[in-house]
């Protein structure tokens, strides 16, 4: 009896291990170079199937960076936290350690509501307000950007108190972007951004939160989360073979609807399940 309980489980691991699912081994975290590691609901174009992630979480590789793009931005992406589904971007029309530089390329963020959201705590608003040629009081030059060769841009943050004063006095024909910077702690919040320190706020990027399925249940039973693109569902890759979650419907958008993980079954419970129908089998036919 044991000697063929030993053979069942042999068997039954070998089998296992030579049919394990192609999607399963395509959706394996991936990298465009720079270290950081990319899985669902992220996919990398060229190096993961569209199957592996979310639409509109497609990233591509560019000079060794993760890039991804929101509303027609390119953003790097520097990192990536799957704990608390955040995710830290960067302008990639802003190069580091730039000493001179005039923010005409930044353009104005739209975040998709189903997609991403910001990070309230950390995240706020920088106002780009350029075609202001009016001289402004003395108390608002600050906010002036002297890089430029025509310095009639001015830039601050949106919950700047003087932020109507400089609107007023710029007066019409002003062109205003809004992008995202992050201030963080105490000291980050009650600081001034103005016209000689607004490129080092903008090179620390900043944070949103992406909404998606929850992938911790299929990864911590040894699956790989994935994409169902005929039902437009969560699919958790398990070594042998695919499984659809349970799903409830999240939200809708253009493409159709998204969906969330409702009951914790995992790939242990498929394998699990199969193990015992096996074992019952095989006891049946001795």
């Amino acid at each position: 009896m044991k000697k063929h309980t030993l053979v069942f489980t042999i068997f039954l691991l070998l089998n296992q291990s030579l049919s394990l699912d192609p999607s399963y081994e395509a959706c394996v975290a991936k990298d465009c170079g720079d270290g950081l590691k990319v899985s669902f609901p992220f996919f990398i174009n060229g190096l993961h199937d569209s199957s592996c992630g979310y639409p509109g979480f497609e990233l591509r590789c560019s000079n060794g960076s993760s890039i991804l793009r929101i509303a027609e931005n390119d953003f790097i992406v520097k990192d990536i936290q799957y704990k608390n589904s955040s995710l830290r971007l960067q302008d990639a029309t802003i190069l580091p350690n730039q000493t001179e530089s005039c923010p005409s390329k930044i353009r104005n963020i739209t975040l998709e509501a189903n997609r991403f959201r910001i990070d309230n705590v950390s995240t706020t608003k920088l106002i780009l307000i350029s075609n202001c040629s009016s001289v402004l009081p003395v108390n608002l030059e600050r906010y002036r950007i002297r890089s430029c060769e025509e310095s009639n841009e001015v830039v601050m943050l949106a919950n700047d108190m003087n932020l109507r004063n400089v609107t007023r006095s710029c007066g019409y024909g002003r062109k205003v972007v809004e992008t995202l910077v992050e201030l963080s702690g105490e000291e980050g919040r009650s600081q001034v951004v103005d016209g000689d320190n607004y490129l080092e706020v903008v090179e620390r990027g900043f944070v949103l939160h992406w909404l998606a399925a929850d992938c911790g249940v299929c990864e911590s039973s040894g699956g790989r989360c994935g994409f169902n693109q005929m039902t437009f569902g969560f699919r958790c890759f398990c070594r042998d073979r695919p499984h659809m979650e349970q799903k409830k419907i999240i939200s809708d958008s253009c493409h159709g609807s998204l969906y969330r993980i409702r009951d914790n079954i995992g790939c242990d419970n498929v394998m699990l399940h199969k193990e015992i129908q096996k074992e019952k089998k095989y006891s049946e036919l001795r």
